[in-house]
């Protein structure tokens, strides 16, 4: 079986027996990690088109035209199964343009509203208004985000090749990797320098960072 070579840094939030076990005697470790390639998967989180901070897609752009677009060429030519997962709103926005993996759990039926809090206070309506988040509150980002209705996709630099997979959900990703016998996750994300490494208890108990 094919293996990924992966050197993963952990910040070890122990020590030693012999060692007081103060923060500042943690470490950062690192592992030499040997996955399987039919069994690991990179995915791609939300690499965007538009913001509405400026600055903020400009650095996103680089990081994506120069690194992550890199490293998906270099997963393709492993093997590796690539995830794209470019958000909801983006597959709302284009619902013809990709094939979103299905999976095989079904929808969840809506059961009733909570009856605490109250519907006004979770909403952050009438009294409780004042306890929006900042993206809520005046200015807001509305008015940027308004601009570019509908323009929320892909990075020109990402394409969504043959084999590839395309999520919405953390279920369908849940369901692809039940399907794929896949175990490590390897997360890619706009202004990322580092991969995250997930696996293989998908809830996220072993977390770890490997460089690029």
């Amino acid at each position: 079986m094919a293996t990924l070579q992966l050197k993963v840094q952990y910040f070890q939030d122990s020590t030693p027996t012999e060692v007081p076990c103060r923060e500042e005697n943690f470490v950062v470790r690192e592992l030499d990690f040997a996955l399987p390639v039919e069994q690991t998967a990179l995915v791609l989180i939300d690499l965007w088109n538009v913001h509405h901070i400026d600055s903020w897609i400009e650095r996103a752009e680089a990081v994506t035209k120069e690194v992550i677009a890199p490293l998906i060429g270099r997963a393709r030519e492993y093997g590796l199964t690539i995830v794209q997962a470019p958000s909801p709103g983006v597959l709302a926005n284009f619902p013809d343009k990709y094939e979103v993996y299905q999976g095989c759990t079904p929808e969840p039926e809506p059961g009733p509203p909570p009856s605490w809090p109250p519907a006004e206070f979770r909403n952050r309506q009438g009294t409780y208004a004042c306890f929006r988040g900042p993206r809520n509150q005046e200015p807001g980002i509305d008015l940027y985000w308004q601009s570019l209705t509908g323009q929320l996709d892909l990075s020109p630099h990402i394409a969504v090749e043959e084999g590839d997979f395309v999520v919405g959900t953390g279920q369908q990703l849940h369901d692809l990797c039940q399907e794929r016998g896949i175990l490590h996750l390897l997360f890619a994300r706009r202004l990322c320098d580092q991969l995250v490494y997930i696996g293989p208890r998908l809830r996220g108990s072993r977390h770890a960072r490997a460089g690029l």
